[in-house]
């Protein structure tokens, strides 16, 4: 069987596709002949294949390192759906588990070993990876190496060091969004051992830019809703916001809901569940809401204030028009945010005593002794944590943030982690409680009754359905399964969807922590370089696709003709005009809408 003929045995075997999407096969035929590869794909052009396929038409372990928990999670649930082997190795894992799941990519059982950038460095995983038969090294999310990139991460660095320790064995970094200066950067980081970058076009020529400036945001947003159908996601930076303009959409006879962090996980859920299959309409979100998200059909995307930077805006917008056909990504400005764009950048470098304060308070939380806590993962309580410093809850964010980029800590969103057991005690040991104690025995044996495999992975389980089995109430069930876990029997993870702070360094003396000053400097001059851009972006005269394109060192020969900055330019379409509304925005939208009015 000749290679090709193997990675389209693959591909439909697995994925039931009759062939690859633009650039895949180019990206997965560099992996199989080893070559270091850095692979530039826009949003929705199946990245995750271009490292999935070759693993396995290699048949030998692909190291997967991403920061994303919730697409690591996804991605390995869709792999073991289809009968691969993977598994994943995050912040929110007991010691036990993953020694167990590093155990099993060790001696060969996993296809795919997915790890977060923080646990690359812990002696847990480099005592096992000379053992692990690695063919491949995936870096998803590769700009997050880059302290050019939009969301750098130092514990991304630590990946030189795995490679130096896997002689010979190719690395693969994928991206949606890199500039020359990042693309650079992130092959040097990696140590390529020559340049080699596969560039997939980042022009969207089905999807219209389209910026519109005004005072009133919402009466805009009314007119996208009204005369653009189809399913919309709307971008707002607060959880707040997400609830107001869902309201609004819902009493102005639009189906709209509100998805924020905030929310337990089976709303969260039931919400992703309903928009994705067209019962809801239009989801009002924060910017974490898309990820991994494969949702074609999606016809608008709004952002209601301006992105953090033009990487941001273009991976959000990017989530519209993935099947290919017509659609728009509206940015709805106002008087004002330019300052608010500058105000937030200003903020995002707290003063050193409050990060030393917030250093501090959350040790004292926690109880993280001096000298201690390395790799250990804590809950992060935001308000609790203002409140007990006395700081508002976005410089206390902010200070968090500072901690990370300095290599502190990492932190990691709110996921739903379901409850998990694994049995650690040996199986003589188990079998004795079991036999011996009349209290703790019978839980024992109703987990081994419902849940397989506890000896050798842990398992999800449901404390309310063990619960209805023993006719014993909940909370007994969970204060014994705490005592087993306490006694060494197994381990147990209980439920919980907080965000979590890693400590990549011991716990120090916070009065004496220092922050670098040329870095600090540094990673600020950044920030006011990509918020710079983004302000260019709204305000220049420029076609929309060329202006992004440009961005990202794409040449575009044309421009796209169908912009607000286009349309503006070549107004020779007389359009009907209805009469003022309330709602009305004097501006104009797409033609294709059918109908448009003058600018104030």
């Amino acid at each position: 069987m000749t290679e090709q003929q193997d990675i389209h045995a693959v591909l439909q075997r697995y994925w039931g596709y009759g062939g690859f999407r633009p650039m895949q096969e180019t990206i997965i035929r560099a992996a199989l002949d080893g070559r270091d590869t850095l692979a530039l794909l826009p949003t929705g052009g199946g990245k995750s294949l271009c490292f999935q396929v070759p693993a396995l038409a290699m048949g030998r372990l692909c190291l997967v390192v991403s920061p994303l928990i919730a697409l690591m999670k996804d991605q390995v649930q869709r792999l073991r759906s289809m009968g691969i082997e993977a598994r994943a190795v995050t912040s929110d894992m007991r010691t036990a588990e993953i020694e167990n799941v590093l155990e099993s990519a060790a001696v060969g059982r996993l296809s795919f070993l997915y790890v977060s950038p923080e646990r690359l460095a812990s002696e847990l995983f480099l005592a096992r990876l000379p053992r692990m038969p690695i063919g491949l090294i995936a870096v998803d999310e590769a700009h997050c190496i880059s302290q050019w990139g939009y969301d750098f991460r130092p514990s991304y660095q630590r990946i030189a060091e795995v490679r130096a320790l896997l002689p010979g064995v190719p690395v693969l970094a994928l991206t949606a969004s890199a500039t020359t200066a990042v693309a650079q950067d992130i092959m040097r980081q990696l140590a390529f051992r020559a340049d080699h970058i596969i560039r997939g076009s980042f022009q969207r020529p089905e999807l219209v830019l389209w910026v519109s400036k005004g005072e009133d945001r919402y009466g805009r947003l009314l007119r996208v809703m009204q005369h653009v159908p189809g399913s919309s996601i709307v971008y707002v930076r607060d959880r707040k916001q997400t609830v107001r303009i869902a309201q609004y959409l819902v009493h102005h006879g639009h189906s709209a809901k509100a998805y924020h962090a905030g929310l337990d996980h089976a709303m969260r859920d039931r919400i992703q569940a309903e928009w994705t299959s067209n019962v809801v309409r239009c989801v009002v979100a924060t910017n974490a809401f898309g990820m991994g998200i494969d949702k074609p059909d999606v016809r608008s995307v709004v952002h209601m204030e301006l992105p953090p930077d033009l990487e941001s805006y273009y991976q959000e917008a990017g989530r519209a028009g993935r099947d290919g056909q017509r659609s728009h990504a509206f940015l709805l400005t106002a008087p004002g945010d330019e300052q608010r764009a500058q105000d937030k950048v200003d903020a995002s470098f707290p003063a050193i005593n409050q990060v030393r304060q917030v250093y501090q308070a959350f040790a004292d939380m926690h109880r993280v002794a001096m000298g201690s806590g390395l790799y250990e993962s804590y809950p992060l309580h935001l308000h609790a944590l203002a409140a007990r410093t006395t700081l508002s809850a976005a410089v206390v964010s902010h200070c968090l943030k500072v901690l990370e980029l300095d290599g502190h800590i990492a932190l990691t969103d709110g996921v739903h982690n379901p409850s998990r057991v694994f049995i650690t005690a040996l199986a003589k040991d188990v079998y004795h409680l079991r036999v011996t104690d009349g209290r703790l025995g019978p839980l024992v044996e109703a987990l081994l009754r419902l849940y397989g495999g506890l000896y050798e992975e842990a398992a999800i389980i449901d404390e309310t359905r063990i619960a209805s089995l023993m006719k014993q109430p909940v909370d007994h069930i969970v204060k014994g399964l705490l005592e087993l876990e306490k006694r060494t029997i197994l381990v147990y993870r209980p439920r919980s969807s907080e965000p979590l702070v890693t400590y990549l360094r011991p716990r120090g003396d916070a009065l004496r922590l220092t922050l670098d000053p040329t870095s600090l400097k540094d990673r600020k001059d950044r920030a006011q370089h990509r918020c710079d851009a983004m302000i260019r972006f709204v305000h220049g005269g420029q076609c929309r696709s060329r202006a992004l394109l440009d961005y990202f060192s794409e040449p575009l020969e044309q421009d796209c003709g169908q912009c607000d900055v286009c349309v503006q330019r070549d107004r020779t379409i007389t359009l009907p005009r209805p009469s003022p509304s309330p709602d009305a925005v004097l501006e104009p939208l797409p033609k294709d809408l059918r109908w448009e009015l003058d600018e104030e």
